[in-house]
């Protein structure tokens, strides 16, 4: 079960976390919380996600729109090694024949001809 957290509850974890701060980083999208029936909602990724933005703020003195821009990045990066191995692991499951072939298809397309 995925334990949801308020507003108060998620300021409180977040060590660097105000109300203020959290008020930004809403309005940046770094967070899009759970909207139900009691109200806002935090679930662990984004008590993560905060976490990462305090630090960042903190650590580089970044803006909030920097931040957003960061995190957004970080996003897409987790986003495209989930998809590599993905395509690893199709690659891993075909014969050694077609391995090779692969193998040397993506040698020739980072390095110019074998």
């Amino acid at each position: 079960m995925n334990r949801t957290l308020t507003e108060s509850e998620v300021i409180a974890s977040v060590t660097r976390l105000t109300s203020a701060r959290l008020t930004e980083y809403l309005a940046a999208e770094i967070v899009i919380p759970e909207n139900t029936e009691q109200g806002l909602v935090y679930h662990s990724l984004d008590v993560a996600r905060l976490e990462l933005a305090c630090e960042l703020h903190d650590q580089y003195d970044m803006e909030t729109e920097a931040l957003s821009m960061m995190i957004s990045l970080i996003d897409q990066m987790h986003g495209l090694r989930a998809e590599l191995r993905e395509v690893l692991s199709a690659v891993e499951a075909q014969p050694e024949p077609v391995r090779q072939n692969l193998i040397d298809v993506i040698e020739i397309a980072r390095f110019g001809s074998k």
